[in-house]
Protein backbone atom coordinates (compact mmCIF):
# COMPACT_ATOMS: atom_id res chain seq x y z
CA UNK A 1 0.00 0.00 0.00
CA UNK A 2 1.32 3.35 -0.89
CA UNK A 3 1.77 5.63 2.02
CA UNK A 4 1.34 8.87 0.47
CA UNK A 5 -0.70 10.08 -2.45
CA UNK A 6 2.43 10.84 -4.62
CA UNK A 7 3.16 7.07 -4.92
CA UNK A 8 0.06 6.59 -6.77
CA UNK A 9 0.63 9.36 -9.08
CA UNK A 10 2.99 8.21 -11.86
CA UNK A 11 4.87 11.26 -13.51
CA UNK A 12 4.49 12.09 -17.28
CA UNK A 13 1.02 10.37 -16.74
CA UNK A 14 -1.47 12.90 -18.26
CA UNK A 15 -4.29 11.88 -16.13
CA UNK A 16 -2.30 11.72 -13.05
CA UNK A 17 -1.02 15.37 -13.70
CA UNK A 18 -4.69 16.07 -14.13
CA UNK A 19 -5.98 14.82 -10.80
CA UNK A 20 -3.00 15.94 -9.00
CA UNK A 21 -4.20 19.24 -7.32
CA UNK A 22 -7.69 17.67 -6.60
CA UNK A 23 -5.95 14.31 -4.97
CA UNK A 24 -3.46 15.98 -2.77
CA UNK A 25 -3.50 18.28 0.44
CA UNK A 26 -7.03 16.99 1.17
CA UNK A 27 -8.62 16.26 4.46
CA UNK A 28 -7.56 13.12 6.29
CA UNK A 29 -10.51 11.24 5.37
CA UNK A 30 -10.43 12.06 1.73
CA UNK A 31 -6.89 11.37 1.92
CA UNK A 32 -7.58 7.84 3.03
CA UNK A 33 -10.27 7.73 0.46
CA UNK A 34 -7.55 7.88 -2.04
CA UNK A 35 -5.25 5.63 -0.62
CA UNK A 36 -7.86 2.70 -0.09
CA UNK A 37 -8.26 3.27 -3.86
CA UNK A 38 -5.27 2.54 -4.95
CA UNK A 39 -4.72 -0.59 -3.80
CA UNK A 40 -7.37 -1.97 -6.34
CA UNK A 41 -4.29 -3.21 -8.00
CA UNK A 42 -3.68 -5.68 -5.69
CA UNK A 43 -6.76 -7.63 -6.62
CA UNK A 44 -8.15 -5.92 -9.87
CA UNK A 45 -6.52 -7.99 -12.55
CA UNK A 46 -7.83 -9.79 -15.17
CA UNK A 47 -10.26 -11.81 -13.19
CA UNK A 48 -12.42 -9.12 -12.54
CA UNK A 49 -13.50 -10.18 -9.03
CA UNK A 50 -14.25 -7.16 -6.64
CA UNK A 51 -12.82 -7.98 -2.76
CA UNK A 52 -15.76 -7.77 -0.57
CA UNK A 53 -13.81 -6.33 2.26
CA UNK A 54 -12.39 -3.76 0.01
CA UNK A 55 -16.26 -3.12 -1.27
CA UNK A 56 -17.51 -2.52 2.45
CA UNK A 57 -14.58 -0.17 2.98
CA UNK A 58 -15.04 1.86 0.01
CA UNK A 59 -18.62 2.53 0.35
CA UNK A 60 -17.83 3.30 4.30
CA UNK A 61 -15.17 5.76 3.00
CA UNK A 62 -17.85 7.52 0.44
CA UNK A 63 -19.67 9.06 3.44
CA UNK A 64 -16.91 11.51 3.92
CA UNK A 65 -17.52 15.16 2.86
CA UNK A 66 -16.96 15.78 -0.39
CA UNK A 67 -15.90 12.15 -1.32
CA UNK A 68 -18.65 12.18 -4.09
CA UNK A 69 -16.91 14.81 -5.51
CA UNK A 70 -13.88 13.62 -5.53
CA UNK A 71 -14.69 10.51 -7.18
CA UNK A 72 -17.27 11.93 -9.86
CA UNK A 73 -14.12 14.41 -10.53
CA UNK A 74 -11.94 11.91 -11.09
CA UNK A 75 -14.55 9.95 -13.95
CA UNK A 76 -14.53 13.42 -15.70
CA UNK A 77 -10.82 13.51 -16.03
CA UNK A 78 -10.68 10.01 -16.91
CA UNK A 79 -12.78 11.24 -19.85
CA UNK A 80 -11.02 13.62 -20.83
CA UNK A 81 -8.22 13.77 -23.42
CA UNK A 82 -6.37 10.54 -24.02
CA UNK A 83 -8.57 9.40 -21.01
CA UNK A 84 -5.67 7.11 -19.01
CA UNK A 85 -2.73 6.97 -20.87
CA UNK A 86 -3.76 10.04 -22.55
CA UNK A 87 -2.11 9.10 -25.80
CA UNK A 88 -3.46 9.55 -28.76
CA UNK A 89 -0.61 9.48 -31.48
CA UNK A 90 -0.81 6.12 -33.35
CA UNK A 91 3.06 6.61 -34.45
CA UNK A 92 4.06 6.24 -30.66
CA UNK A 93 6.47 3.08 -31.38
CA UNK A 94 5.13 -0.16 -30.14
CA UNK A 95 7.96 -0.62 -27.39
CA UNK A 96 6.88 2.70 -25.85
CA UNK A 97 3.21 1.65 -26.09
CA UNK A 98 4.07 -1.42 -24.40
CA UNK A 99 5.84 0.25 -21.44
CA UNK A 100 3.01 2.51 -21.58
CA UNK A 101 0.37 -0.26 -20.99
CA UNK A 102 1.96 -1.70 -18.06
CA UNK A 103 0.23 -2.13 -15.04
CA UNK A 104 1.82 0.71 -12.37
CA UNK A 105 -0.12 2.88 -9.09
CA UNK A 106 -1.66 5.55 -11.63
CA UNK A 107 -3.80 2.64 -13.32
CA UNK A 108 -4.41 1.03 -9.79
CA UNK A 109 -6.22 4.36 -8.84
CA UNK A 110 -7.64 5.02 -12.20
CA UNK A 111 -9.82 1.34 -11.32
CA UNK A 112 -10.24 2.47 -8.14
CA UNK A 113 -12.12 5.57 -9.07
CA UNK A 114 -14.13 3.91 -11.51
CA UNK A 115 -15.18 0.90 -8.85
CA UNK A 116 -16.01 3.16 -6.62
CA UNK A 117 -18.32 4.80 -8.44
CA UNK A 118 -20.56 2.30 -9.02
CA UNK A 119 -21.67 3.45 -5.49
CA UNK A 120 -22.79 6.69 -6.36
CA UNK A 121 -26.64 6.40 -7.02
CA UNK A 122 -27.62 6.99 -3.48
CA UNK A 123 -28.40 10.26 -2.79
CA UNK A 124 -27.39 11.38 -6.52
CA UNK A 125 -29.91 13.50 -8.07
CA UNK A 126 -31.20 12.39 -12.09
CA UNK A 127 -28.91 14.96 -13.92
CA UNK A 128 -25.41 14.08 -11.86
CA UNK A 129 -26.64 10.26 -12.26
CA UNK A 130 -27.05 10.83 -15.84
CA UNK A 131 -23.46 12.48 -16.36
CA UNK A 132 -21.76 9.98 -14.35
CA UNK A 133 -22.94 7.65 -16.64
CA UNK A 134 -22.16 9.59 -19.55
CA UNK A 135 -18.33 10.19 -18.50
CA UNK A 136 -18.24 6.32 -17.49
CA UNK A 137 -19.78 5.50 -21.38
CA UNK A 138 -16.88 7.56 -22.92
CA UNK A 139 -14.44 6.50 -20.38
CA UNK A 140 -15.17 2.83 -21.95
CA UNK A 141 -15.00 3.61 -25.08
CA UNK A 142 -11.64 4.85 -25.31
CA UNK A 143 -10.14 2.39 -23.49
CA UNK A 144 -12.27 -0.59 -25.27
CA UNK A 145 -11.42 0.70 -28.89
CA UNK A 146 -14.81 1.65 -29.87
CA UNK A 147 -14.47 5.29 -30.41
CA UNK A 148 -12.90 6.88 -33.86
CA UNK A 149 -9.49 8.21 -33.29
CA UNK A 150 -6.71 6.58 -31.22
CA UNK A 151 -6.35 5.62 -28.19
CA UNK A 152 -4.43 3.28 -25.94
CA UNK A 153 -7.21 0.83 -24.21
CA UNK A 154 -6.78 -0.66 -20.49
CA UNK A 155 -8.70 -3.51 -20.42
CA UNK A 156 -8.23 -3.41 -16.68
CA UNK A 157 -10.27 0.06 -16.51
CA UNK A 158 -12.56 -0.29 -19.55
CA UNK A 159 -13.69 -3.73 -16.63
CA UNK A 160 -13.72 -1.42 -13.97
CA UNK A 161 -16.24 0.68 -15.88
CA UNK A 162 -18.43 -2.54 -16.92
CA UNK A 163 -18.47 -3.20 -13.34
CA UNK A 164 -19.91 0.11 -11.86
CA UNK A 165 -22.21 0.33 -14.77
CA UNK A 166 -23.49 -2.72 -13.59
CA UNK A 167 -23.49 -1.23 -9.95
CA UNK A 168 -25.67 1.57 -10.87
CA UNK A 169 -27.66 -0.32 -12.69
CA UNK A 170 -27.15 2.02 -16.44
CA UNK A 171 -28.54 -0.90 -18.66
CA UNK A 172 -28.84 1.49 -22.06
CA UNK A 173 -25.17 1.88 -21.29
CA UNK A 174 -24.36 -1.23 -21.11
CA UNK A 175 -26.69 -2.30 -24.00
CA UNK A 176 -24.55 0.34 -25.90
CA UNK A 177 -21.65 -1.48 -24.73
CA UNK A 178 -22.30 -4.77 -25.50
CA UNK A 179 -23.17 -3.53 -29.26
CA UNK A 180 -19.88 -1.73 -29.40
CA UNK A 181 -17.53 -3.93 -27.54
CA UNK A 182 -15.60 -6.17 -30.33
CA UNK A 183 -15.73 -9.96 -28.93
CA UNK A 184 -11.92 -10.07 -29.24
CA UNK A 185 -11.68 -7.62 -26.43
CA UNK A 186 -10.61 -9.36 -23.17
CA UNK A 187 -12.64 -7.94 -20.81
CA UNK A 188 -15.82 -9.11 -23.47
CA UNK A 189 -16.93 -11.90 -21.38
CA UNK A 190 -16.62 -9.72 -18.18
CA UNK A 191 -19.53 -7.42 -20.13
CA UNK A 192 -21.28 -10.17 -21.36
CA UNK A 193 -21.61 -11.76 -17.45
CA UNK A 194 -22.18 -8.20 -16.32
CA UNK A 195 -24.46 -7.88 -18.53
CA UNK A 196 -26.50 -10.35 -17.91
CA UNK A 197 -26.29 -10.58 -14.35
CA UNK A 198 -27.90 -6.74 -14.31
CA UNK A 199 -30.06 -7.54 -16.19
CA UNK A 200 -32.08 -10.65 -14.68
CA UNK A 201 -31.43 -8.30 -11.12
CA UNK A 202 -33.62 -5.74 -12.88
CA UNK A 203 -36.14 -8.11 -14.15
CA UNK A 204 -35.47 -7.63 -17.86
CA UNK A 205 -37.58 -10.29 -20.02
CA UNK A 206 -34.97 -12.95 -21.39
CA UNK A 207 -36.84 -11.82 -25.22
CA UNK A 208 -35.53 -8.03 -24.50
CA UNK A 209 -32.02 -9.07 -23.37
CA UNK A 210 -31.50 -11.47 -26.25
CA UNK A 211 -32.96 -8.81 -29.02
CA UNK A 212 -30.26 -6.01 -27.04
CA UNK A 213 -27.20 -7.84 -27.00
CA UNK A 214 -27.15 -8.31 -30.42
CA UNK A 215 -23.23 -8.12 -31.87
CA UNK A 216 -22.79 -5.31 -34.83
CA UNK A 217 -19.30 -6.90 -35.36
CA UNK A 218 -18.26 -3.48 -36.26
CA UNK A 219 -20.74 -2.92 -39.41
CA UNK A 220 -21.74 0.82 -39.56
CA UNK A 221 -25.13 1.98 -40.15
CA UNK A 222 -24.49 2.25 -44.11
CA UNK A 223 -23.92 -1.77 -44.26
CA UNK A 224 -19.66 -1.65 -44.38
CA UNK A 225 -16.52 -1.81 -42.20
CA UNK A 226 -13.36 -1.14 -43.40
CA UNK A 227 -10.58 -2.66 -41.85
CA UNK A 228 -7.22 -1.37 -42.72
CA UNK A 229 -4.02 -0.03 -41.34
CA UNK A 230 -3.90 1.71 -38.47
CA UNK A 231 -5.56 5.21 -39.26
CA UNK A 232 -7.62 3.42 -41.63
CA UNK A 233 -11.09 1.56 -41.06
CA UNK A 234 -12.00 -0.07 -37.70
CA UNK A 235 -9.97 1.17 -34.24
CA UNK A 236 -10.34 -2.31 -32.38
CA UNK A 237 -8.80 -4.59 -36.02
CA UNK A 238 -5.91 -3.27 -38.17
CA UNK A 239 -4.51 -5.51 -40.72
CA UNK A 240 -1.73 -3.90 -43.55
CA UNK A 241 -3.76 -4.54 -46.52
CA UNK A 242 -7.87 -2.89 -46.75
CA UNK A 243 -10.70 -4.94 -47.07
CA UNK A 244 -14.45 -3.79 -47.06
CA UNK A 245 -16.85 -6.01 -45.25
CA UNK A 246 -20.34 -5.14 -46.94
CA UNK A 247 -24.44 -6.69 -46.10
CA UNK A 248 -26.18 -6.31 -48.96
CA UNK A 249 -29.91 -5.10 -48.61
CA UNK A 250 -30.79 -8.38 -49.22
CA UNK A 251 -28.80 -10.05 -46.69
CA UNK A 252 -25.77 -11.04 -48.20
CA UNK A 253 -22.14 -10.14 -46.98
CA UNK A 254 -19.35 -9.84 -49.55
CA UNK A 255 -15.88 -9.05 -48.33
CA UNK A 256 -13.65 -6.96 -50.39
CA UNK A 257 -10.05 -7.54 -50.57
CA UNK A 258 -8.13 -4.42 -51.77
CA UNK A 259 -4.06 -5.33 -52.86
CA UNK A 260 -2.39 -1.89 -51.31
CA UNK A 261 0.73 -2.93 -51.18
CA UNK A 262 0.20 -4.96 -54.75
CA UNK A 263 -1.76 -3.26 -57.82
CA UNK A 264 -4.20 -2.12 -55.81
CA UNK A 265 -6.59 -4.68 -57.35
CA UNK A 266 -9.90 -5.12 -55.79
CA UNK A 267 -11.34 -9.20 -55.37
CA UNK A 268 -14.49 -9.54 -54.41
CA UNK A 269 -15.23 -13.22 -52.40
CA UNK A 270 -18.26 -14.41 -50.58
CA UNK A 271 -18.92 -17.29 -48.25
CA UNK A 272 -16.09 -19.22 -47.25
CA UNK A 273 -14.61 -15.68 -47.86
CA UNK A 274 -11.62 -16.89 -49.79
CA UNK A 275 -8.67 -14.60 -49.92
CA UNK A 276 -7.29 -14.01 -53.30
CA UNK A 277 -3.86 -15.68 -54.75
CA UNK A 278 -0.59 -13.94 -53.00
CA UNK A 279 -2.55 -12.56 -50.00
CA UNK A 280 -1.25 -14.73 -47.18
CA UNK A 281 1.99 -14.77 -48.59
CA UNK A 282 2.31 -10.79 -48.95
CA UNK A 283 0.14 -10.10 -45.96
CA UNK A 284 0.71 -13.29 -43.80
CA UNK A 285 -1.82 -15.84 -43.16
CA UNK A 286 -2.98 -15.28 -39.48
CA UNK A 287 -4.16 -11.27 -40.91
CA UNK A 288 -6.43 -12.82 -43.61
CA UNK A 289 -7.36 -15.15 -41.70
CA UNK A 290 -8.70 -12.80 -39.25
CA UNK A 291 -10.44 -11.42 -41.52
CA UNK A 292 -12.19 -14.63 -42.36
CA UNK A 293 -13.37 -15.71 -38.77
CA UNK A 294 -14.83 -11.98 -38.59
CA UNK A 295 -16.98 -12.61 -41.58
CA UNK A 296 -17.95 -15.50 -40.60
CA UNK A 297 -19.16 -14.34 -37.18
CA UNK A 298 -21.12 -11.70 -39.59
CA UNK A 299 -22.73 -14.52 -41.17
CA UNK A 300 -23.49 -16.25 -38.15
CA UNK A 301 -25.32 -13.17 -36.41
CA UNK A 302 -27.37 -12.37 -39.55
CA UNK A 303 -28.31 -16.45 -39.72
CA UNK A 304 -29.23 -16.24 -35.93
CA UNK A 305 -31.23 -13.13 -36.53
CA UNK A 306 -33.20 -14.82 -39.52
CA UNK A 307 -33.91 -17.53 -37.12
CA UNK A 308 -34.67 -14.77 -34.77
CA UNK A 309 -37.50 -12.33 -36.84
CA UNK A 310 -38.99 -15.97 -38.17
CA UNK A 311 -40.04 -17.13 -34.96
CA UNK A 312 -41.55 -14.04 -34.38
CA UNK A 313 -44.38 -14.91 -36.16
CA UNK A 314 -45.51 -16.77 -33.55
CA UNK A 315 -45.55 -14.25 -30.86
CA UNK A 316 -47.62 -11.52 -31.76
CA UNK A 317 -45.65 -9.43 -29.44
CA UNK A 318 -46.23 -5.33 -29.36
CA UNK A 319 -43.02 -2.70 -29.26
CA UNK A 320 -42.75 1.04 -28.01
CA UNK A 321 -41.68 2.42 -30.77
CA UNK A 322 -38.66 4.43 -29.86
CA UNK A 323 -36.97 0.69 -28.54
CA UNK A 324 -38.54 -1.05 -31.68
CA UNK A 325 -36.45 1.78 -34.20
CA UNK A 326 -33.13 1.43 -31.92
CA UNK A 327 -33.16 -2.65 -31.68
CA UNK A 328 -34.85 -3.42 -34.71
CA UNK A 329 -34.75 -0.64 -37.54
CA UNK A 330 -31.74 0.90 -36.88
CA UNK A 331 -29.59 -2.21 -35.92
CA UNK A 332 -26.76 -2.12 -38.23
CA UNK A 333 -27.49 -5.98 -39.13
CA UNK A 334 -30.87 -6.52 -37.32
CA UNK A 335 -32.14 -3.78 -39.42
CA UNK A 336 -30.82 -4.91 -42.37
CA UNK A 337 -33.12 -8.35 -42.05
CA UNK A 338 -36.06 -6.07 -40.28
CA UNK A 339 -36.41 -3.39 -42.92
CA UNK A 340 -37.36 -5.77 -45.59
CA UNK A 341 -40.32 -6.83 -43.60
CA UNK A 342 -44.12 -5.49 -42.87
CA UNK A 343 -44.41 -3.93 -40.01
CA UNK A 344 -47.76 -2.80 -38.41
CA UNK A 345 -48.13 1.24 -36.92
CA UNK A 346 -50.32 2.38 -34.36
CA UNK A 347 -51.94 5.39 -34.73
CA UNK A 348 -53.13 8.20 -32.23
CA UNK A 349 -57.07 6.88 -32.86
CA UNK A 350 -56.00 2.97 -32.34
CA UNK A 351 -55.78 2.31 -36.01
CA UNK A 352 -52.93 -0.10 -37.32
CA UNK A 353 -51.09 0.77 -40.64
CA UNK A 354 -49.05 -1.81 -42.28
CA UNK A 355 -45.72 -0.41 -44.03
CA UNK A 356 -42.00 -0.76 -44.59
CA UNK A 357 -39.92 0.70 -42.19
CA UNK A 358 -38.08 3.80 -43.17
CA UNK A 359 -36.36 6.48 -41.43
CA UNK A 360 -39.49 9.43 -41.29
CA UNK A 361 -41.63 6.79 -39.96
CA UNK A 362 -43.59 4.18 -42.20
CA UNK A 363 -44.08 3.30 -46.16
CA UNK A 364 -47.36 2.83 -46.16
CA UNK A 365 -49.13 0.09 -48.83
CA UNK A 366 -50.80 3.00 -50.48
CA UNK A 367 -47.32 4.64 -50.88
CA UNK A 368 -47.97 7.49 -48.84
CA UNK A 369 -44.57 7.52 -46.09
CA UNK A 370 -46.39 8.21 -42.50
CA UNK A 371 -44.56 9.55 -39.40
CA UNK A 372 -44.68 7.39 -36.39
CA UNK A 373 -44.95 8.93 -32.85
CA UNK A 374 -42.20 7.56 -30.34
CA UNK A 375 -44.61 6.45 -27.89
CA UNK A 376 -46.61 4.40 -30.32
CA UNK A 377 -46.75 0.94 -30.74
CA UNK A 378 -45.22 -1.43 -33.43
CA UNK A 379 -46.27 -4.75 -34.00
CA UNK A 380 -45.00 -7.80 -37.02
CA UNK A 381 -47.33 -7.99 -39.59
CA UNK A 382 -49.22 -11.53 -39.69
CA UNK A 383 -50.88 -13.59 -42.65
CA UNK A 384 -52.89 -15.25 -40.21
CA UNK A 385 -55.49 -12.71 -38.70
CA UNK A 386 -55.23 -10.84 -42.30
CA UNK A 387 -57.91 -11.56 -45.15
CA UNK A 388 -56.98 -13.11 -48.57
CA UNK A 389 -57.00 -9.59 -50.10
CA UNK A 390 -55.35 -7.67 -47.35
CA UNK A 391 -52.37 -10.46 -48.30
CA UNK A 392 -52.62 -10.26 -52.07
CA UNK A 393 -52.26 -6.51 -51.47
CA UNK A 394 -49.34 -7.02 -49.18
CA UNK A 395 -47.49 -9.53 -51.78
CA UNK A 396 -48.38 -7.23 -54.47
CA UNK A 397 -46.52 -4.30 -52.66
CA UNK A 398 -43.28 -6.24 -51.90
CA UNK A 399 -43.44 -6.87 -55.39
CA UNK A 400 -43.73 -3.41 -56.84
CA UNK A 401 -40.93 -2.26 -54.56
CA UNK A 402 -38.85 -5.15 -55.22
CA UNK A 403 -38.34 -6.21 -51.72
CA UNK A 404 -36.06 -8.73 -51.00
CA UNK A 405 -37.59 -10.38 -47.32
CA UNK A 406 -35.46 -12.79 -45.26
CA UNK A 407 -38.37 -15.27 -45.36
CA UNK A 408 -42.14 -15.30 -47.18
CA UNK A 409 -43.85 -13.23 -44.89
CA UNK A 410 -47.37 -13.61 -46.54
CA UNK A 411 -47.34 -16.97 -46.03
CA UNK A 412 -48.59 -18.33 -42.92
CA UNK A 413 -46.78 -19.69 -39.98
CA UNK A 414 -46.93 -23.93 -39.98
Amino acid sequence: MADDVDDLLDPGNGWAERIRSRVTGLPPELTALVLHLGQAGTFWDFHYKVDTAWKRETKALLKADGARELVAGAIRSLAADGSLRDCTDPGIPYKELLAMASRTPTTALACGFTLAAGHLARGASPAELADLVADLLTVARKNAAVLDGYYVRDDDLSAAVFTALGDLSAMDALWTLHREVQPTAHPHRHLVRTVKKTATRLKVPPHQIEERTVPTHGIGPDGTLLLGPIGRGAVWMNVHYEAVLTVSAAGRLTVDWIDVQGDGTTTRTSAPFRSPNGFKDRYLSHNVDATRHLAGRIEETLTAERRRLYELRRENRLWPYADWARHYRDHPLTGILARALVWEYESEDGTWTAGLPRPAGCLALDGRTLAVADTARVRLWRPEPASPAEVDAVRAFLAAHDVHQPYDQTKAAA
